[in-house]
């Protein structure tokens, strides 16, 4: 544990996602491990399912609302939501009070949702005020392997994009600048499969520049961008190792063993 216990008088949820859940469990785990090593105590509802982001993406407004209603009333009991998701995190934060009528006794509790569900690195930061070099002075692994990193677009919403690799790196993380970091990966949920051409060339531009940074390991901030990355690298026969940003915090700390890759 890491100097005062930052959360110890808060209790904090973990918003799993469905893509994590199904594809990154280990992203979770690193989650749990990062927050317990700052000091927090972290419960993981069972009985969450979906934000609604796919019902969003379709023009599905009013069934995304019922998942809302649950998403609520799963949270309404806890101090703080984090999720290593940035697009969940902005469709809590950015589409769920207006998804409900002025009138509607939910919109309020919508508001409250909204204003406590924080993206992972964004609630290491901005919630529990984590100084990433007190992570740095920590030990954990001796060596560690040279990451780039590219933002998920929806941190954009959330006034987080470009975020994650300053971090990282403050937190002794070796990072290498990705260029033309700002860039769409291609994936964009539904967009990937509605117009698999262009995902798949913004993609393939994506692991270029990647590739010019000589690294082998891509911290992405969001699930599907790693999915969608990591997917595109193995179908090309690339060597890539995509992880999120709470395994590469994980793994500094020495918290999480490193992976054998490939």
């Amino acid at each position: 544990m890491i100097g005062p216990c930052y959360g110890a008088a808060m209790r904090v949820a973990l918003f799993t996602t469905c893509l994590a859940e199904a594809l990154a469990p280990r992203t979770l785990k690193a989650c749990v491990l990062v927050l317990e090593h700052c000091g927090v105590s972290v419960e993981v509802p069972t009985a969450q399912t979906c934000c609604g982001q796919p019902l969003l993406s379709n023009g599905l407004p009013l069934q995304a609302r019922e998942l809302a209603r649950r998403m609520i009333a799963i949270f309404a009991e806890f101090d703080a939501v984090v999720t290593p998701s940035g697009s969940c995190c902005s469709i809590v934060r950015e589409r769920f009070v207006d998804l409900f009528e002025p009138t509607d006794p939910d919109r309020a509790a919508a508001s409250a949702l909204a204003a406590k569900t924080f993206e992972f690195v964004e609630f290491l930061q901005v919630k529990l005020h984590v100084d990433p070099t007190a992570l740095a002075a920590r030990g954990g692994a001796a060596v560690m392997p040279a990451f780039t990193c590219h933002d998920a677009c929806h941190l954009r919403g959330i006034h987080r994009h470009g975020s994650t690799a300053p971090f990282l790196a403050a937190s002794g993380c070796n990072m290498r600048e990705l260029p033309d970091m700002t860039q769409c990966c291609g994936f964009g949920g539904m967009f990937s499969t509605q117009f698999a051409e262009v995902s798949t060339a913004l993609g393939l531009e994506k692991l270029a520049h990647v590739a010019s940074t000589e690294c082998s390991t891509l911290v992405a901030s969001d699930t599907g961008c790693a999915a969608h990355l990591a997917g595109l690298a193995h179908r090309e026969g690339v060597t890539l190792r995509v992880i999120s940003p709470a395994e590469a915090l994980a793994e500094r700390l020495g918290v999480l063993a490193r992976e054998d890759f490939p």
